[in-house]
């Protein structure tokens, strides 16, 4: 087995966590050709819903901000769970480092580019991971971090 493979699907496993409700927010829209979107432009509903990237906002693309802009017209038809889910997603985006943002979209363009079976491995992985109490968790963690091959080998991978 290659070792590289577990921690390639623990990074997707995350990567699923968060990229992919940004992604599909993101490709929700089409990109129109054009300058960037000044925070102020947007109503008071879209700044609502766009909060956790008020201060990121003039670094993000053209595109990318008529996307969010776009999408967020259309979250007040959602339910007010799914909103909340939609906001910490953004600020947990917010939160990230440049290079952890890199390294979401690398491991999204790679979980996009696995066969259906690889995705679906890596989805149900994944819903096993959030079913662990949040002790499990930090010390499944921990021994990856350690590199403990018990521990791999107990997770399926």
């Amino acid at each position: 087995m290659n070792p590289s493979r577990p921690l390639r699907g623990s990074l997707l496993a995350c990567a699923l966590a968060f990229g992919m409700p940004l992604l599909a927010h993101a490709q929700a829209a089409p990109a129109n050709a054009g300058s960037a979107v000044d925070w102020n432009s947007l109503s008071a509903q879209q700044q609502a819903q766009l909060a956790p990237l008020h201060d990121p906002w003039g670094q993000l693309p053209p595109d990318r901000q008529r996307q969010l802009a776009d999408n967020a017209q259309h979250w007040d038809s959602l339910s007010a769970d799914r909103q909340q889910q939609i906001r910490q997603h953004l600020q947990d985006w917010a939160n990230m480092t440049p290079q952890q943002r890199s390294q979401l979209r690398e491991n999204m363009r790679a979980f996009q580019q696995m066969s259906p079976d690889e995705r679906a491995k890596i989805t149900q992985a994944y819903q096993q991971y959030q079913a662990l109490s949040p002790e499990q968790r930090r010390t499944l963690r921990e021994q990856w971090r350690r590199g403990n091959p018990s521990a791999r080998s107990k997770s399926g991978h």
